[in-house]
């Protein structure tokens, strides 16, 4: 069953770019499974800079966007952000072929979104991201 491989995990909720747990309406914690939680893992994986977590034994856990951060919005950054994107997504075993990464630019200064369209594991249908970068902070 696909959402037993795609996990099960407390849901972390963004607030102002930064993570904090979230809390359903009874006061517990709030758990993403299947589908919600792989997307979640992603943003999680793809924000933290690699090297990171090697105190807690996973040395290449992460990207290395964080690398361009104050890098210009020129077409050889975006080339670097899908390389470095592709390059995380292949670290994702619950990732069975990633389709599509595409870096476009947007209206807001410093900053890309990354497109992806990839298949997990044991689903059908694939799913389409997208990945706000700041490339300033």
């Amino acid at each position: 069953m696909a959402h037993d491989i795609l996990g099960t995990d407390i849901r972390l909720g963004k607030i102002r770019r930064e993570w904090d747990l979230s809390v359903t309406a009874g006061g517990d914690l709030d758990t993403a499974k299947g589908v919600d939680n792989l997307v979640q893992a992603l943003a999680l994986r793809l924000n933290i800079p690699r090297g990171q977590m090697a105190g807690l034994g996973h040395p290449d856990y992460g990207s290395r966007l964080h690398e361009l951060i104050g890098r210009s919005n020129n077409a050889a950054t975006r080339n670097l952000v899908k390389f470095y994107t592709l390059e995380c997504l292949r670290q994702e075993p619950r990732i069975e072929s990633v389709l599509d990464v595409r870096v476009e630019t947007t209206p807001e200064q410093g900053r890309v979104d990354v497109r992806v369209r990839l298949l997990p594991l044991e689903e059908n249908a694939p799913i389409n991201l997208i990945f706000p970068f700041y490339l300033e902070t």
